[in-house]
């Protein structure tokens, strides 16, 4: 390393090895500069967040928004071509687990990943890591207004109404964002399901599948392979993103109106009773 160059360095006052390297790269292509930039603001979010007062809140918010979520759309669940789809958007796109092996292993491959993958893959990765950010960023804000303006805390966060959770919503005055994030839900599983069709693609999944696990970036590829087979064994992919951004589209309009979080949906959205 040069001399007199300085690495950022985290809370725990260590080189930052990842941000380093996402720095030293030089893309050359506006797309591969999109990705750099979305992976270098994510990154530095996640470190930050790291001392965050109120982790456990926001945690406790995302497990309540993924059973919100989970019974908004229950009758998708009753249709087994459904099924899978709706786990792997609601679990791997938007989700209360912790990713941080998999943001980490999208840092350390950056300067292979721009070298290597063609322009669409890059943009789709750019928008993965746009969304974990976006979504990060809402519970974050959220669960912050929740404290500040209702005193909720972590124990309070299994029994949170769903008026309450909506006046967190107007407090927090994320509407732009919130529709941004639903927008990209929606284009990463169509982008997802334009590459399954590719045969070609498909084959260097299964290929570099020993690779990927003997270089650590075994979480990085089974995101991607597990994608990828859910959407190509689906059928519906489109009708079911269709549906699912409709209805988290009037959700947020109904909050936004000053009026609870509904918690059903109306007939015209609502899958028929069988």
């Amino acid at each position: 390393m040069p001399a007199g160059r300085l690495l950022w360095k985290p809370r725990h006052g260590l080189p930052d090895v990842y941000r380093y390297k996402l720095t030293q790269t030089r893309p050359r292509s506006a797309t591969a500069r999109n990705l750099q930039h979305q992976l270098l603001t994510y990154h530095d979010f996640r470190q930050a967040r790291q001392d965050h007062p109120l982790s456990g809140l926001i945690e406790a918010l995302g497990q309540w928004q993924a059973a919100r979520l989970r019974a908004t759309h229950r009758d998708l669940y009753s249709m087994p071509r459904y099924q899978e789809g709706l786990d792997f958007l609601l679990d791997d796109l938007y989700a209360p687990r912790n990713f941080t092996r998999r943001d980490d292993d999208f840092d350390r491959i950056f300067p292979t990943l721009v070298r290597l993958l063609p322009e669409k893959p890059l943009a789709t990765l750019a928008q993965l890591v746009e969304l974990n950010l976006i979504s990060q960023q809402l519970d974050m804000n959220l669960a912050t207004a929740l404290h500040r303006h209702l005193g909720v805390t972590q124990g309070d966060m299994a029994q949170l109404s769903y008026d309450d959770y909506a006046r967190g919503y107007r407090f927090c005055g994320d509407h732009e964002k919130r529709l941004r994030q639903i927008a990209l839900v929606a284009g990463i599983g169509q982008e997802l399901e334009r590459y399954v069709a590719n045969r070609a693609l498909r084959m260097a999944l299964r290929a570099c599948e020993r690779p990927a696990t003997m270089a650590g970036l075994e979480e990085l590829h089974r995101f991607i392979r597990e994608g990828c087979r859910v959407f190509r064994d689906m059928d519906g992919v489109h009708e079911l993103l269709a549906r699912v951004v409709s209805r988290e589209n009037w959700l947020l309009e109904q909050m936004l109106a000053g009026k609870q979080l509904p918690e059903r949906l109306p007939p015209e959205l609502a899958e028929p009773a069988h």
